[in-house]
């Protein structure tokens, strides 16, 4: 059970950087998109859609 408590042996950062750079080079490669523009578009979405939730509501509650 004391093995449970001690950190794992792994890498210091969050993600494994070679693993990153292979996941953000091939999701460029397939999508198309240089990662300023997928920031962009995901948090555009992020954004709207709760205001779009919002509004479906508060158009419900008025009819």
């Amino acid at each position: 059970m004391a093995g449970l408590s001690l950190p794992l042996a792994h890498h210091s950062e969050p993600i494994d950087p070679t693993l990153w750079e292979w996941l953000s080079t091939k999701m460029n490669h397939m999508l198309g998109v240089d990662s300023g523009s997928m920031v962009l578009i995901l948090g555009s979405i992020i954004v709207l859609f709760p205001i779009v939730v919002m509004v479906l509501v508060w158009r419900r509650r008025t009819d």
